[in-house]
């Protein structure tokens, strides 16, 4: 699929360059502790400087709290590691959802959650 979508940018822009793949080590960006336990890193800020995509970690066994936030649709990708979800403003052991590596969620605005 990437090989088809390189190939028809090429044909439209025979003129620049080949694209590299830089490798970011993203121990060395800013990152701050939230919900005293997960570490948040952005990746890329909007113009007004706000974060528009994170690298949110956390530690097996660790739990954020229920939460929502207010601006727009999440979009989450689980990098690495079982991700265990809920869904609502308290957090009900046994009614979580497990996601693995490779899946992705999306939360709407307002939506009250819990990991």
């Amino acid at each position: 699929m990437k090989r088809t979508a390189f190939a028809l940018m090429g044909l439209g822009m025979a003129s620049l360059a080949h694209a590299e793949t830089t490798h970011i080590d993203v121990s060395k960006l800013p990152s701050k502790t939230v919900y005293d336990v997960a570490q948040l890193t952005p990746l890329a800020v909007s113009a007004e400087g706000s974060p528009a995509v994170v690298l949110l970690a956390l530690e097996g066994g660790d739990v954020v709290p229920p939460h929502a936030a207010k601006s727009g649709v999440r979009l989450l990708s689980v990098l690495k590691g079982e991700l265990s979800w809920g869904d609502g403003s308290t957090i009900e052991e046994g009614k979580e959802r497990l996601f693995s590596p490779g899946s992705i969620l999306t939360i709407p605005a307002g939506a009250a959650h819990w990991l």
